[in-house]
C-alpha cells in the first residue's frame, strides 16, 4: 500500500484538477481517491470544531481537514490551546468514532469473560491467536476479572481474513465453548471442540478494526473509546482506566 503522505500529496494535485472544481467536497474527494489510492474512501464529512473548517473521515480511520470551496487538504493533528496546555482534538474524533462502534457492536459476537463479582468496567481487546502479547494478556485473565474489568475479545487475525489464521480463529468464535477454545489456543493445545452452526462474525470484526485504524494487537479500549494501550499486566491495566478516566484520550 502507498504511504499515507503519498496519498494525501496526490491527493492535493488530484483535488486541483479542473474538472473536479464544480464538484461538491464529498465527490471531489472520493474521485481523488479514486486516482491516489482506491483503497481509501470516504465514510463522512462533518464540521470540526474549528469555525469554517470540515473534517473529512476516512476509511482507514484518519482525519482530513478542509475548508469549503478549499483546493487544499490538510492532514495531521487539529489541536487546540486550552489555558496553556495544547488538547488534540483529532484525538477526540477518533475516540468518538471508537465509543460509536463500540456502543453499536453487537456483544454476543464477542467473546466475553466476564468480571468476578461486581462489575467496575468494560473493555474491548482486538485480538489475534498467534500474537504473543495476546497470550500473554490471556494468562492474566483470571487476575483481570477478579479485579471487576469484563473483557470482550474481537477478532483481529493480522494475516487477514483469506489466512488460516482467520479460519482458525472463526472455529473458535463458533465452537461450543468459546471461552475455552481461545483459551486452548493461547495454550497451544490443538482445537477438539464441536463447531456450532453460525455466522463466525472474524470478518465483520477484523473490516471494523481497519474502519477505527487499529492495525495492532493487542489493543485495548474502554467502552468509551478511550485508547489504553497494547499488552498490559493487571497492575497497568488498572491504572490505565484510572489515568484515562474522564480524559478523552
Amino acid at each position: 500500500m502507498k504511504s499515507y503522505h503519498y496519498v494525501l500529496n496526490m491527493l492535493l494535485i488530484a483535488l486541483a484538477i479542473p474538472n473536479l472544481a464544480t464538484a461538491d467536497l464529498r465527490e471531489r474527494v472520493t474521485e481523488a481517491l479514486a486516482i491516489t489510492n482506491p483503497s481509501l474512501t470516504v465514510q463522512g464529512i462533518a464540521e470540526s470544531p474549528v469555525d469554517g473548517v470540515k473534517e473529512i473521515k476516512l476509511s482507514n480511520g484518519g482525519f482530513l481537514y478542509t475548508s469549503p470551496n478549499s483546493d487544499h487538504i490538510y492532514s495531521g493533528r487539529l489541536l487546540v490551546f486550552k489555558g496553556d496546555s495544547l488538547v488534540d482534538l483529532t484525538q477526540e474524533s477518533e475516540r468518538e468514532a471508537r465509543a460509536q462502534a463500540l456502543q453499536e457492536l453487537d456483544r454476543g459476537t464477542a467473546i466475553t469473560f466476564a468480571a468476578s463479582g461486581q462489575e467496575k468496567h468494560e473493555i474491548f481487546v482486538f485480538m489475534d491467536t498467534t500474537c504473543a502479547y495476546c497470550k500473554k494478556f490471556h494468562a492474566h485473565m483470571d487476575e483481570i476479572n477478579e479485579r471487576g474489568i469484563t473483557v470482550h475479545y474481537l477478532a483481529l487475525p493480522r494475516s487477514g481474513v483469506d489466512t488460516s489464521v482467520a479460519d482458525t480463529m472463526a472455529r473458535i468464535w463458533c465452537a461450543q465453548d468459546p471461552q475455552t477454545g481461545i483459551t486452548d489456543a493461547f495454550a497451544g493445545k490443538p482445537f477438539t471442540q464441536e463447531v456450532m452452526p453460525c455466522r463466525a462474525p472474524v470478518a465483520d470484526q477484523y473490516n471494523m478494526a481497519q474502519t477505527l485504524g487499529v492495525s495492532g494487537t493487542p489493543s485495548v479500549f474502554s467502552q468509551d473509546g478511550r485508547n489504553l494501550g497494547g499488552y498490559m499486566t493487571p497492575d497497568e491495566l488498572v491504572a490505565a482506566i484510572a489515568n484515562t478516566a474522564g480524559i478523552k484520550n
